[in-house]
């Protein structure tokens, strides 16, 4: 049998006595902020019919409280200043007002700017001419690059070089890298690399002779060349037909030879299976079969 034990327990929040105690809580403090609302709309309906009325208005709790909190702390330090207040018949506005002129008396009319030290002499312009609104200083290139750079260069001018075997620009539909006396649709052959037939590069990337190089882009040429990829398959469906047929053979070449195995061994099995259907009556059973026969031949004459 369960027991229900939640109901029982004091820190059940669906306890009767805990909603109760809630709700009386919750009425409580409703009723403490209502009245300290009325408090508030009191002494602010207080301070606006003394100010209307020309009187200084009562000062407010919370400035009090708030005074209290930081009187502590202000006292500690020697160089604090000291707290201004309000004068007889002065209202929030005028007070504010000669709080800022006395501020401004004792700081002084001539303030100084101070402007930010720049913490960098890059140039605003780059190499390029653009404005750079935040510079940075580039690091200068150390006299042992320039070999480094001048491969790059090189190396660069010769992937150009390169490419622009490939692509052909509008300034070169006449002639590529030809003059206008013999433009490329002058001559019956298809095409520029008809031409100029390319060769591979023997160096690699970093400008290092590869002796290698021509060997692996000629593997490179063939491997992606559909044609040959074709061929290669077909080679591969003859290998298989062949392999095929080859098996053929040996399985009809090994059923032949079960067969003369078994035809062999059935010759040698002969005599002994024509004596085991040999019988003597057989011949008794043979002549009793022809009387019967001649007789029912007699009475059908």
């Amino acid at each position: 049998m369960p027991l229900h034990l939640l109901g029982k327990k004091s820190w059940n929040v669906y306890n009767a006595d805990n909603i109760e105690k809630v709700k009386r809580d919750e009425a409580i403090a409703q009723a403490k902020e209502e009245a300290e609302e009325q408090r508030m709309q009191e002494v602010d309906a207080a301070r606006r019919i003394a100010i209307l009325r020309g009187e200084t208005p009562p000062p407010l709790e919370i400035d009090e409280a708030h005074d209290e909190t930081e009187r502590e702390p202000r006292q500690r330090g020697p160089a604090r200043e000291k707290k201004k207040r309000k004068r007889a018949g002065e209202d929030d506005t005028d007070f504010e007002m000669r709080v800022a002129k006395e501020q401004k008396i004792s700081a002084g009319e001539d303030t100084q700017i101070v402007l930010r030290k720049p913490t960098t002499q890059a140039p605003l312009l780059d190499e390029s001419g653009h404005i750079d609104l935040f510079p940075t200083e580039r690091p200068k290139a150390p006299k042992d690059d320039t070999k480094k750079i001048q491969a790059e260069k090189e190396l660069a001018k010769r992937k150009k070089e390169y490419a622009d075997n490939y692509t052909v620009k509008f300034s070169d539909a006449a002639g590529f890298k030809k003059g206008l006396e013999s433009p490329w649709y002058s001559s019956g052959k298809a095409g520029l690399a008809v031409d100029e037939p390319l060769e591979a590069p023997s160096k690699d990337v970093w400008g290092n002779e590869d002796p290698r190089r021509k060997e692996r882009e000629a593997t490179r040429i063939v491997s992606n060349d559909p044609l040959a990829a074709m061929r290669q398959g077909a080679a591969k469906v003859r290998q298989v037909a062949k392999e095929r047929k080859q098996w053929q053979e040996e399985r009809e070449k090994e059923m032949l030879e079960i067969k003369k195995a078994n035809m062999r061994r059935k010759s040698r099995d002969d005599p002994v299976d024509e004596l085991e259907g040999f019988s003597l009556d057989r011949s008794e059973d043979r002549s009793k079969s022809r009387h019967r026969d001649d007789r029912r031949s007699s009475h059908d004459n």
